[in-house]
Parts: structure tokens; C-alpha cells; sequence
């Protein structure tokens, strides 16, 4: 798999790929392994992949080219949801509502007097 470094600890040798897929992100946790290298945000990495209960590891980790997108985090963080509750929210577009209550009282209604 191929990811982009988004965060990196030189000390600890962790790191925090965005995947090629798009899927969650890989999760590197090099301390025990001395042979790993160090990476800086906006590399680009091969690693392997595995998933470990709910959580995406990767293993392996090669740099492939240094510095191909610097300014990938600063990009995502521009592009995310925007958390200030001053800012005027998204027009939303309007809706019509069924409502089920009533035709889930009569089927339940019938289904006890079938099964009583």
C-alpha cells in the first residue's frame, strides 16, 4: 500500500499515513524496530498493512519519494468540517416527512390480534 506521512514522531518512531484507498488511516509504531527511518509530514511511503481489531497498523514502511506533499495536513485540515459554532451552518435543502406512527400502531395492532 502507498500513503502519504500526515503526522510523525521522530522520537518515538510513530507515524500516520494516509492511504492510497482512501480507507482509515495506518497507524506506524516503529519503536522497537532501530532500522526504521525517520519521516516527515508529506513523504510518501510503501508499507505493508494489516488490521488489528478496529484498528489499521501499518508495518514495513519504506520511504519512496521525501516531501511529495508538504502541505497534505495543512490541505486537510483546510478542508475540514468547520467547528466554530458562530459560523452560519450549510443551507439545507428542505425535506418531506412521512409520518409512520400511525401505520405502526394499526400493524402492530393487527399482529397481537393475529397471534393472541
Amino acid at each position: 500500500m502507498y500513503g502519504v506521512v500526515l503526522w510523525s514522531d521522530d522520537f518515538d518512531k510513530k507515524a500516520v499515513f494516509w492511504c492510497e484507498d482512501q480507507g482509515d488511516l495506518a497507524y506506524f509504531s516503529g519503536s522497537q524496530d532501530s532500522t526504521v527511518s525517520t519521516f516527515d509530514a508529506g513523504d510518501l511511503v510503501e508499507f505493508d498493512i494489516s488490521r488489528d481489531s478496529k484498528l489499521r497498523t501499518a508495518t514495513n514502511p519504506r520511504i519512496v519519494q521525501e516531501k511529495l506533499d508538504i502541505q497534505l495536513p495543512a490541505k486537510l485540515l483546510a478542508e475540514a468540517p468547520c467547528t466554530n459554532p458562530a459560523a452560519k451552518p450549510p443551507a439545507r435543502q428542505s425535506a418531506e416527512i412521512v409520518d409512520f406512527s400511525s401505520r405502526r400502531s394499526n400493524y402492530v395492532d393487527e399482529f397481537r390480534a393475529e397471534f393472541a
